[in-house]
């Protein structure tokens, strides 16, 4: 680290000292991976069952911060704030939800898991219930939920990088992906474990030190979470300031108009594509004839209903565009509490939104078979207490540098002239995948709060360059980065490949099959998931976090009830257990398909219509996990009693 401090110091260019980080974090990982390589089961699939407490804690937490929370966390929290706008709910919900669910996990399945000596979760559901349909349902079951996840972390794998490294997207995510396969390709859960360890030790290493260098930058001390605390009233104090200037309120009148003709237009698509269509013709023979600049030209030429041929993709650019005005108006400016007096639906999401993260972060696949690798019981309950202190300090760093970051913003971007803006904003809005957005509403020149669009899902890596260090933090920042989605990514492709081949392939079709063979298959089946995945992310964009918030949900519906009455009540059967993944898995995933808006555009449906209680789709969850325990308990009552 010194070292390429010094590097920087002496004008060596930011992408050779960036590039670094990248080669040799993924030939370290790959490296480990050579070592550990086996082909012994034991070994493959839950490492020998010896792992330490504190190595297992270093490897779960490693498995569980994933690219979203690595990464988007800060940015969520600068743009929404702790508790929201009153509609969505902010940070501290996910805060919140994915902590106490290692509460949970330790509490109720860590110890009971491991007893169990399983390999897979669907294997202990299938011998606990006796029943080949149980341990088939839960592979599915957990290959979705897995799926679902992995997509994000692929996803987020080749943003990281392609920023870090400078080369396509496409090619980010298969050279990341080449050190994934390298690791758990030859070493199974051996691998991975040790890998994981080093990685937890690159990714809370990284916030910590990003923390205490932004820290200094800004108070003069390193302790980044007192120094958040220290710059909390003067934010406070500026949000006032800019929530009364008279420019910030003609801005969010402005947007609230423009929203007000977007659902005109959403309602009669046809129409008002074909009136925008000859408005924006008129304005595009005005513009050349007057020799306008090309810009220009190609702004008018860029307008949705000009270029947009198809009506469905039209009203959805309109609908994306919706929702990025309303969040713009409805984010809080600070870090205050607009909504404390009376309940209101931000309340609603906040609280559904952490049930779905507790009961998914302990219902998660990936995260449970950590539970097989330690000798003990009780040495699985102590690795959840080690991972939660590592995910809580990687935590506390994230929150405290959303705080630092908001008042750079609201000190240097906000009220600044376009033409005049700060440096580090300018390259954001430059970059090859553009961080920030500016946006003139009212057309005075001057950026209003409402006119700032950062996104959230990779804002964390801009942190460097807003807040003026060295460009090696940039590097070690995406080091962190890559290492979460990594060990994320790593457990996932086991979980996955494992199902496939141990759930339902050996069950079924050679349930006598050698040892040998059943590695390898997993093997091949693991290559084959990762270059499928890898494909479907390169292929469309992938909204991380709302990717991973309904893997949570899916998971919680899944596993949550069939484990908990599974475990803890004798008088749970295979067919309680079949409907109960089977009926909370189906009420998850037809909330979250019915309120898509891909599906609500082609079904002609609106969201008045099909969301209940107001619950955002990734809180379903809260509908189906007391559907799964309701039916759980109705089909064991209903059916014959189970065996001793």
């Amino acid at each position: 680290m010194f070292l390429l401090l010094l590097a920087d110091l002496a004008g060596v260019p930011k992408g050779v000292v960036n590039g670094f980080f990248l080669v040799a974090s993924i030939i370290g990982y790959a490296v480990i991976g050579m070592f550990c390589r086996t082909t012994i089961p034991e070994e493959y699939f839950v490492a020998g069952r010896r792992i330490s407490a504190p190595l297992n804690g270093m490897a779960t937490a490693a498995d569980w911060i994933s690219a979203a929370s690595f990464i988007g966390l800060t940015g969520l929290l600068l743009s929404d704030g702790f508790v929201g706008d009153g509609q969505h709910p902010g940070g501290l919900a996910y805060l919140l939800g994915w902590t106490g669910g290692f509460c949970l996990l330790g509490f109720l399945f860590a110890a009971k898991l491991n007893l169990s000596q399983s390999i897979t979760i669907p294997e202990f559901l299938g011998r606990r219930f006796d029943s080949a349909a149980v341990r088939w349902l839960a592979a599915w079951g957990a290959i979705l939920c897995s799926s679902v996840y992995l997509v994000a972390q692929i996803y987020g794998i080749g943003l990281v990088a392609s920023m870090l490294s400078g080369l396509t997207f496409e090619l980010g995510v298969f050279l990341a992906l080449g050190g994934v396969l390298l690791c758990s390709f030859l070493g199974g859960m051996r691998a991975v474990t040790w890998t994981q360890g080093v990685q937890c030790v690159v990714i809370v290493v990284s916030m910590v030190v990003l923390g205490m260098a932004v820290s200094l930058k800004t108070q003069g001390h390193p302790f980044v979470n007192i120094a958040a605390a220290q710059s909390l009233p003067e934010i406070q104090a500026r949000a006032k300031q800019i929530e009364t200037d008279p420019a910030e309120q003609s801005t969010r009148e402005l947007i609230s108009m423009r929203i007000s003709n977007l659902d005109a237009k959403i309602a009669e698509p046809v129409y008002a594509r074909e009136m925008e269509r000859q408005n924006v013709a008129q304005q595009l023979a005005k513009a050349k004839s007057d020799n306008a600049p090309l810009r220009e030209i190609q702004k008018l030429e860029a307008n949705p209903a000009w270029r947009e041929t198809s009506v469905d993709r039209l009203v959805s650019a309109w609908q994306t565009e919706r929702e990025a005005l309303g969040q713009a108006i409805q984010r809080p400016v600070g870090f205050q509490v607009p909504y404390l007096e009376g309940w209101n639906p931000g309340w609603n999401n906040s609280l559904a939104l952490v049930f779905c993260l507790m009961l998914g972060t302990a219902a998660l696949p990936h995260i449970l078979v950590r539970s097989y690798t330690t000798a003990t019981p009780a040495e699985a309950q102590r690795s959840i207490v080690w991972a939660l202190g590592f995910i809580v300090v990687v935590y506390l760093c994230a929150s405290s540098l959303a705080v630092l970051l908001k008042s750079f913003v609201l000190t240097e971007l906000v009220g600044s002239h376009l033409d005049q803006l700060p440096d580090w904003a300018d390259r954001l809005k430059l970059r090859k995948m553009a961080l920030l957005s500016i946006q003139d509403h009212n057309q005075d020149g001057i950026v209003q709060f409402a006119d700032i669009r950062f996104y959230n899902d990779y804002l964390l890596l801009a942190v460097p360059e807003i807040t003026h260090i060295s460009a090696v933090f940039t590097g070690l920042l995406a080091a962190g980065a890559l290492a979460a989605a990594l060990s994320t990514a790593d457990g996932l492709l086991l979980t996955i490949s494992n199902a496939l081949a141990q759930d339902l392939y050996f069950e079924t079709a050679a349930p006598n099959a050698p040892p040998l063979r059943r590695v390898m298959l997993s093997k091949i089946l693991l290559m084959v998931v990762a270059l499928l995945a890898a494909w479907f992310a390169t292929n469309r964009q992938v909204n991380i976090l709302f990717w991973v918030t309904c893997a949570f949900s899916l998971a919680a519906a899944t596993f949550f009830p069939v484990l908990l009455l599974g475990i803890y009540w004798r008088g749970m059967n295979r067919l309680g257990a079949l409907l109960a993944m089977a009926s909370g898995l189906g009420v998850t995933l037809y909330y979250i398909a019915v309120n898509h808006p891909w599906l609500q555009m082609r079904l002609q449906l609106h969201s008045s219509e099909t969301l209940w209680l107001g619950l955002d789709p990734v809180c379903a969850g809260v509908f189906g996990v007391p559907v799964g325990l309701l039916f759980g308990f109705l089909g064991s009552k209903l059916s014959e009693a189970p065996k001793d």
